[in-house]
């Protein structure tokens, strides 16, 4: 026991822990600091389980991980899936759609198992590259815009995806989607029962992390986080490259949320 026992942190990785994809060196010591005193830390993040595994050192969970916006959830000690979600339904013929439709289309990332595909708007042959990607079992996709996203385009891209999947944006460049119902929000409740957490405490900066946000009972915005994040956290901390994770964990416990 701890004086952070019972506490589950779930960040999500870039913009928040990480910068350009580097853990900021700030959070490090502090996220030891929280695991020595009871805590549990973990990353829900849209990158893939391979990217994940690759940094398992430097990110630091020692919990459930959730990745691809939560259609992911496995056991990190061990490498075991606990569920996985795949995309369903006729993604494929719309996606195509998209493409034809939007002239700020610039390439479009499929996440599957093992890999992620990337596929660009100037291939002669996308069609076929895009339904070759989808062979296989795929988690999500993510689509990439050469000029931030206007909002008709996105209300043009949600029109043509429909309703049974959901879509976010993780940065103005790019707006992913998957099945209905996966989204970061439900992947850090279903880790928190699994853990039997007494606080779930989520930290994010962008579209993608407001389900997290909301399922939170403390719930988090970096500095540098888009104004609909800020106005839906319960509190606000600093930016990423000031080592938000370690300022929300002092946070934590000034606040005599231990």
């Amino acid at each position: 026991m701890g004086k952070f026992s019972g506490i589950l942190l779930c960040t999500d990785f870039d913009g928040t822990l990480a910068v350009s994809a580097r853990v900021v060196e700030k959070n490090k010591a502090a996220i030891e600091y929280f695991k020595e005193n009871g805590g549990l830390f973990t990353v829900i993040t849209g990158r893939g389980v391979p990217f994940v595994e690759e940094r398992l050192d430097e990110i630091g969970c020692n919990t459930y991980v959730g990745c691809v916006n939560g259609s992911v959830i496995y056991h990190l000690p061990s490498g075991t899936v606990i569920s996985e979600d795949f995309m369903t339904g006729d993604v494929l013929e719309r996606l195509k759609k998209v493409k034809r439709r939007i002239s700020n289309f610039k390439d479009i990332m499929v996440f599957r198992q093992t890999e992620t595909i990337c596929i660009r708007s100037t291939d002669q042959d996308f069609d076929a590259l895009l339904e070759e990607a989808f062979c296989a079992p795929v988690y999500k996709f993510l689509i990439h815009s050469i000029e931030p996203f206007t909002e008709d385009e996105i209300v043009e891209i949600k029109h043509i995806i429909g309703d049974g999947y959901e879509l976010s944006r993780s940065w103005a460049l790019g707006i992913e989607g998957q099945n209905a119902g996966m989204n970061k929000g439900q992947a850090a409740r279903r880790i928190a029962e699994l853990v039997g957490a007494r606080l779930l405490v989520c930290v994010g900066d962008y579209e993608n992390d407001i389900s997290m946000i909301k399922q939170a009972d403390i719930g988090y915005a970096v500095g540098n986080a888009m104004p609909l994040l800020k106005e839906i956290a319960d509190r606000i901390t600093v930016e990423v490259g000031d080592g938000a994770i370690a300022a929300v964990i002092s946070d934590l416990e000034e606040q005599a949320c231990i």
